[in-house]
């Protein structure tokens, strides 16, 4: 028994080191290594929508214009319960949820790093393909690329495996033994320039690499922004720290954590950080946002938000057992006024354990004999730590209920049934548990052999598991010299053959306490117990199976939506409204409509799977209103075809980056008397974008293959069905241009009437926009009505130097001469326009202030040239007033004796004063009267009065819960 116990006490000291060294956990292992960036990615993978069962939970936070009205730098939260997984970490801001702010490239590590061999000299170089994929989010555009490696020629080329037409350009290392990028470049297809100078660096797989590892840049962080006329928009600068190994001068990592957003001449966003070093090698970014800030340029506060958090026990599998583990969660996000008081608050709370809720996989009745030490992989278990309350600042409450997603799985199939009927093994937990069919009371003083019989099928064998359950040893005879104390059995039949069964493992067994198992054909067999003898208890058990048919359904370990409730306090049980949401078929209610898929290029190495449902319907409970069909096209409707790659046999995966969300196909609304009410039938033609390169599907399998494709037309066709049996059908079309992926023209079909828009696009003649890859903005619009011509209009590029409009046309529909509508004579450095001329040629010039960033003047009747001389004192004393609102007093004067300038008495002038980045505070007409904008501290409008304080319009704001 010595024996026994030694070895014991060294597998739990082994076990205990082992599970040490998980709880060190080094991201740049990790395929995603940068927490709170790679989480990301996920919105890439799996977007948000109901074929996803994910819901949009997101909460706008801060925006800060800049001089492009098109690029608006704003900040928000978003919550997904992808996010949650057990391998996921907790992110800046909580388990579960992002910060979309600024921009990065971040990256998948796909089984091993691109850059890995950088050393030709080293004797295991060798030129290795790339497989890593690259995730862009910019504003307003996301997608992926990766990098294709020609190994003969070791030459590079980047591959967008997006549908859009933005163009990457990057810089890289001098090192030539493979490609390591220093900088990147996006340009969107209006010319906006996205530059990525900013980077993290990461230490990867120190074991295989020696003892300095491999340092690597893990993701790159948007640094500047500039338009189309090279005008700085937008800069961005980050906090880089260093951490090295413990106890080493080792690297580990270098955070890139964004700290301001600077819009030029306009203001700033700053971003501060707690940071946690006990959070260092544990699932947890050690850094969490505390506060984000919008100050003006001279930085005064405007408002803002503050972070509090707790944090959460999730269940981890460190590759021998199951453990908690505590993340990160968000609990409060507090708005801040100008003055930084807490204004609002907005909590949150997540699902708690069910104290009843079995710690392992379960079957039919209960717990299973031999549990899977993984209970990261129990679906009962994913939605334990999801989001579960959002309160708001008013008291209401939005209780998030999610539940383990489901796919169908022919539960009727002859190979599924056959081991389950004949209870052979134990295949599906959702179906089979275990059943006592023989209890034994065993004394070895009495008797070493007890018999039990196995029923069944005659030559299948059934599995069987037997409980032993020692209640006392009993100690060896006299003339055992030296001998152990110890029980042991085994199960022989009456030809004498030993059946030895394998032993469960599971935490709580025990010498005296375990489960083996055996594949006994049906017959009678006895247990034999040898060693010096004890008693206690054997319960066997066999395998049964629910009643059938099975429901053809299979959990997964990830979320999807089940019902969102609404309540107006959280003192209230009972909710005002409740959004259910259901996926089975339509045509059969015991299947699910979801179907499990990958994310393309990674999937096989991530392992992060996902459901897609054809068929999602959503209803009120309760408010009588009926409720909606949604069907939608997954990639199994686009069923692969036969390729050849490089004279290999393989499948070709058609659109998959474009249906990989699901495509609405239908949708159906119904009246609470199940009567159609509304019906639109979508279609969509996709096609592979011309010259696109192939790339393989792993997780759909080694040797299946897509490309990039882009969407060619959109039809849609609506009715409208009414009591008296009549209804009414309206079609719509959309054509797009591969030019650019934008709308090409559209037509509308109602009561026998055509509706048609034609875009044109800079394809030739414009050759500044095509440089500055200003693809997607329209030159000319045309509307036609049944065939005819109603409207053109074109805007003007004449100054090949620039790519700002100069001016704009407007056909005569009857003989397709053309007119100026509108002249846009003169622009500022920045892209402002100082004077325009209008059909009938009268001039409007406006002045510009608050660091040329606000109109503080119109000019009606002047030109530029006649007014520059004498506006300095306003714009002096607008900037002024930005730097120091007290000083808004002064400006008015000066606008006044502005206005009051004999030199401009013909002209009609309107002027304005502004609290920048909050809102106009007076507009002056050309008559004189002004209006007065007053805010409360929350920048909220309060009212608008006269001159004299009398009130013109008041503002109460009442929230709903």
């Amino acid at each position: 028994m010595r024996k026994i116990s030694t070895i014991l006490g060294l597998a739990a000291l082994i076990f205990s080191q082992y599970a040490k060294a998980q709880q060190e956990i080094n991201f740049g292992d990790f395929s995603k290594p940068v927490p709170s960036v790679s989480s990301l990615a996920t919105y890439s993978n799996t977007p948000v929508s109901n074929a996803t069962g994910l819901p949009d939970i997101s909460l706008p936070l801060l925006g800060l214009p800049t001089h492009n009205k098109a690029i608006s730098l704003n900040l928000s939260l978003s919550y997904n319960p992808l996010n949650i997984a057990a391998v996921e970490p907790a992110s800046e801001v909580g388990t579960g949820w992002s910060l979309f702010a600024g921009g990065v490239i971040s990256r998948s590590i796909v089984n091993e790093l691109d850059e890995k061999f950088d050393d030709t000299s080293n004797g295991n170089y060798i030129k290795n393909h790339f497989n890593d994929v690259y995730y862009y989010n910019l504003p307003g555009i996301s997608g992926k690329f990766r990098v294709i490696r020609n190994i003969a020629a070791n030459t590079f080329e980047l591959i967008n495996l997006s549908s859009n037409r933005i163009k990457i350009e990057y810089t890289r290392d001098s090192n030539t033994a493979t490609l390591i990028f220093n900088s990147f470049t996006i340009t969107d297809t209006k010319g906006i320039k996205y530059i990525f100078n900013d980077y993290s660096r990461s230490n990867q797989q120190q074991d295989l690499y020696g003892i300095s590892g491999k340092i690597y840049k893990s993701a790159f962080f948007l640094s500047q922004i500039k338009d189309a006329n090279n005008v700085e928009l937008a800069t961005f600068t980050y906090q880089k720290d260093i951490k090295n190994k413990p106890n080493s001068s080792t690297l580990l990592y270098q955070t890139c954590k964004l700290k301001t957003i600077t819009s030029a001449d306009i203001g700033k966003i700053e971003i501060n950080y707690t940071y946690d070093a006990s959070l260092e090698q544990t699932l947890n970014d050690p850094y969490s946002i505390n506060n984000i800030v919008l100050k003006t340029k001279y930085d005064a506060m405007v408002s803002g938000y503050s972070f509090e958090y707790s944090t959460y026990p999730f269940v981890y599998f460190n590759g021998s057992t199951s453990e908690n583990i505590y993340k990160r969660t968000l609990t409060k996000l507090k708005k801040l006024n100008k003055n930084n008081v807490t204004s609002e608050t907005t909590e949150f709370t997540y699902a708690n354990p069910d104290p009843n809720l079995p710690d392992v996989k379960t079957g039919y009745n209960g717990t299973f004999l031999c549990p899977d030490p993984d209970l990261t992989n129990n679906p009962h278990r994913a939605a334990l730590g999801s989001l579960k309350k959002i309160i708001n600042p008013t008291g209401g409450v939005t209780e998030y209920n999610f539940e383990p997603n489901e796919s169908y799985v022919d539960k009727s199939n002859a190979d599924y049934l056959a081991p389950i009927l004949n209870g052979e093994n134990f295949v599906d937990p959702e179906v089979q548990y275990p059943e006592i069919f023989k209890e034994i009371n065993f004394n070895t003083n009495q008797t070493n052999n007890y018999s039990f019989t196995v029923s069944g099928t005659a030559g299948k064998a059934k599995k069987i598991y037997i409980l032993y359950h020692l209640g006392e040893k009993f100690p060896p005879p006299i003339y055992w010299d030296d001998s152990p104390t110890y029980v042991a059995w085994n199960i022989t039949n009456p030809g004498t053959n030993y059946y030895d069964g394998g032993y469960c493992s599971a935490l709580g067994y025990t010498e005296d306490y375990y489960v083996r198992t055996f594949n006994l054909m049906p017959g009678t067999y006895t247990i034999q117990f040898t060693g010096s003898g004890g008693k206690g208890q054997v319960q066997l058990y066999e395998l049964k199976h629910k009643p059938q048919p099975f429901t053809n359904k299979s959990f997964s370990n990830t979320l999807r939506i089940g019902n969102i409730k609404y309540y107006k306090s959280t003192s209230e049980t009972t909710p005002v409204k409740i959004t259910n949401f259901t996926y089975d078929s339509f045509t059969d209610s015991s299947s699910s409509s979801g179907y499990t898929f990958y994310p393309e290029v990674e999937g096989h190495e991530e392992g992060q799977s996902y459901v897609l449902y054809r068929n999602v319907k959503i209803s009120n409970a309760d408010d009588g209103n009926g409720y909606i069909k949604y069907y939608y096209k997954t990639p199994n409707e686009y069923p692969a075809e036969p390729y050849t790659v490089n004279g290999v046999t393989a499948s070709y995966q058609p659109y998959y980056g474009m249906v990989k969300g699901g495509v609405l196909e239908k949708e159906e609304v119904y009246n609470a008397q199940n009567s159609l009410l509304t019906k639109e039938q979508f279609d969509y033609t996709f096609e592979d974008i011309p010259g696109a390169h192939d790339y393989q599907l792993f997780g759909n399998g080694a040797s299946v293959y897509s490309k990039a494709a882009w969407l060619k037309k959109s039809s849609v066709t609506s009715n409208s069905y009414f009591d008296n049996g009549q209804n009414m059908e309206a079609k719509a079309e959309t054509y797009f241009n591969v030019f650019n992926f934008e709308v090409a023209s559209t037509k509308k079909i109602l009561d026998g009437n055509i509706i048609e828009q034609f875009y044109t696009y800079p394809e030739s003649g414009y050759a500044s926009l095509f440089n500055a890859n200003m693809l997607g903005i329209p030159v000319k619009v045309e509307e036609k009505s049944d065939g005819k011509t109603v409207s053109k209009a074109e805007t003007k590029y004449d100054n090949v130097a620039s790519t700002l409009p100069n001016s704009v046309l407007a056909y005569n529909i009857n003989d397709n001469t053309t007119k100026t509508v509108k002249k846009i004579d003169l622009y500022d450095t920045k892209g402002n326009i100082l004077q325009s001329t209008s059909e009938a040629g009268i001039p409007t010039t406006y002045i510009y202030g608050y660091d040329n960033t606000l109109v503080i003047a119109t000019i009606e009747g002047a030109t530029y040239a006649q007014v520059s001389s004498f506006v300095q004192p306003i714009i002096d004393a607008s900037n002024a007033d930005a730097q120091s609102p007290s000083s808004e007093a002064a400006l008015i004067t000066a606008l006044e004796n502005f206005r009051k300038n004999p030199a401009l008495q013909n002209t009609q002038i309107v002027t304005y004063t502004y609290d920048p980045l909050i809102g106009v505070t007076t507009v002056t007409s050309p008559e004189g009267i002004r209006s007065v904008y007053k805010y409360n501290a929350d920048n909220q409008l309060e009212k608008i009065t006269d001159i004299n304080g009398a009130t013109l319009k008041e503002y109460q704001y009442h929230y709903k819960n």
